[in-house]
């Protein structure tokens, strides 16, 4: 998508400045902090998440060196690759993969997300010449077999369940859209894409099975195949690339019309100002807020990964997304929790706290829309006012710290790159 010079300036200069936020955040094993997910928070567990926080900083990394040459980003993929390996169990699970509920294992449609991810930054390393680190192959092989093969296939519905004791009528179409993604780069990158040919096949068909057909959600995949009253636009959106995959690989006309009605169920979503519901009803208004940016950019890279990213969605979202930038360089990951409308008022303290596994989505999208190198950035102090159970408070963050307070209370109080907060009443 082309800005101009102005946009593309403004953009790098947004990058640099969460490139800065995120060398705040990082530390042994990976990128550490607080989760404010789609389906809780996690503020009492802080370390390093091997979920993924890690799409958008892969993806971003490849297509800024595909941009500047850079080899920092090539090194950056390898150092990534490198620090999952001792994180993966021996059922191919990971540690921390849980997001929202980490220190949990085994999140779906997380690992496979991560997964995906890797094996488009080891193929993109392949292409510039350079051999996946030690260790990685045996770790893909394992989460392949091991885990998607072994624990998650449903031989009854011929798709994967997102656990081992999963109902056997009950799977989650953006898991399996990322497991899709995950068995054809494997296969490609290994040679083996006979071998995993029926498993994708069957997970493509329950795609097609579970997509909604007509009414107000027509084109939207739901979030569980039980669910046609509801569907998360940003979750749904997710699905475009595999099924442009699909028909890419099979020329299956079902999957592009598959693919087209999506499209079209999450432009409907959008709202006027950029920002992507959190969920969508057959039967009753959206839930507009909380708005994610994460969720918000994210839905913007996956249009864009099918070529279906057009300035007129681009431009209102961008500029809802870059004025949630602060001076830290990291990204509120929110609008209007606590609250059903998008009135000014003081942020909800989920507003405001910033999350890796979101701000990486951000850092994917200005990624493919700046020009040239990206500007140093720094990461400034913040002091905020928002409000934690209706009590004014404030939340201020630094290099080295986050933490949440009130006159009365000490809500939350974390040093950067350790695991535990020294203080969470949250």
């Amino acid at each position: 998508m082309n800005l101009s010079k102005t946009e593309a300036d403004t953009v790098g200069l947004s990058l640099g400045r969460l490139e800065a936020w995120f060398e705040t955040m990082r530390g042994e094993g990976g990128y550490y902090g607080p989760v404010v997910g789609l389906r809780g928070v996690a503020p009492a567990w802080c370390g390093p998440g091997h979920d993924w926080r890690w799409e958008g900083l892969l993806d971003g990394w490849i297509t800024l060196h595909r941009r500047t040459g850079s080899p920092v980003y090539l090194d950056r993929m390898e150092q990534a690759m490198r620090e999952l390996c001792p994180a993966q169990l021996a059922n191919g699970a990971f540690l921390n993969s849980y997001f929202e509920s980490n220190p949990l294992e085994g999140g779906m449609p997380y690992e496979p997300a991560l997964m995906a991810a890797v094996l488009r930054a080891a193929r993109y390393r392949g292409e510039q010449g350079r051999a996946w680190p030690d260790g990685v192959p045996g770790m893909l092989e394992r989460f392949v077999n091991e885990r998607l093969i072994k624990e998650l296939w449903n031989k009854t519905l011929r798709t994967f369940n997102n656990w081992m004791q999963s109902d056997f009528d009950v799977y989650s179409p953006p898991a399996v859209a990322a497991i899709v993604e995950t068995l054809i780069e494997y296969g490609a990158l290994t040679g083996t894409v006979d071998r995993w040919a029926p498993y994708v096949a069957g997970a493509a068909e329950s795609l097609l099975k579970s997509q909604i057909r007509k009414g107000p959600l027509a084109g939207a995949m739901p979030v569980s195949n039980r669910e046609g009253a509801s569907a998360s636009p940003f979750l749904a959106a997710r699905c475009l690339p595999a099924l442009a995959c699909l028909h890419g690989r099979t020329g299956d006309a079902r999957f592009e019309e598959a693919g087209v009605a999506l499209v079209d169920f999450v432009r409907r979503s959008l709202t006027p100002d950029g920002g992507i519901p959190f969920m969508v009803y057959a039967n009753r208004p959206a839930r507009v807020t909380p708005l994610f940016t994460g969720a918000t950019a994210g839905t913007l890279v996956a249009l864009d990964r099918v070529q279906r990213l057009e300035a007129g969605l681009l431009g209102p979202s961008l500029h809802w997304l870059l004025e949630r930038q602060t001076a830290s360089g990291a990204f509120d990951t929110a609008v209007g929790f606590g609250s059903g409308s998008r009135s000014p008022r003081v942020p909800d303290w989920r507003d405001v706290l910033p999350v890796c596994g979101w701000a990486d989505k951000v850092y994917a999208l200005l990624a493919g829309l700046g020009e040239g190198p990206v500007p140093a950035g720094t990461s400034e102090p913040v002091c905020r006012a928002v409000c934690v159970r209706g009590e004014a408070a404030e939340f201020v963050e630094d290099a080295a710290m986050m933490a949440v307070r009130s006159r009365k209370e000490n809500w939350f109080a974390w040093r950067k790159r350790t695991i535990w907060p020294e203080t969470c009443r949250l």
